[in-house]
């Protein structure tokens, strides 16, 4: 029961991942693709916990997933002060 509950949530995060993949390549902004593209890697990062919660190196998972949280993060903090202020640094 539990394997075709996360084949079931794996299927619909692909699906949703789909979507937002059509908005970054159909976006009328630049601020909604970037806002998509977060989207995506929320999505990475869910299916990392899962794929976690179901292994036996959780750990390793938990760490990527954390590293790679961090790094979605850091992105929108410099896609969002680049739209706002035109540069990165300074």
């Amino acid at each position: 029961m539990m394997v075709e509950a996360f084949q079931l949530t794996g299927m619909l995060l692909t699906l949703a991942a789909a979507l937002s993949l059509y908005r970054v390549l159909q976006g009328p902004t630049i601020a909604d693709r970037i806002v998509a593209v977060n989207v995506i890697g929320t999505y990475a990062l869910i299916a990392l916990v899962l794929v976690a919660y179901i292994s036996s190196e959780q750990l390793f998972f938990i760490d990527i997933a954390l590293t790679y949280a961090l790094l979605n993060f850091m992105l929108s903090i410099v896609a969002a002060r680049y739209l706002g202020t035109g540069r990165i640094f300074g």
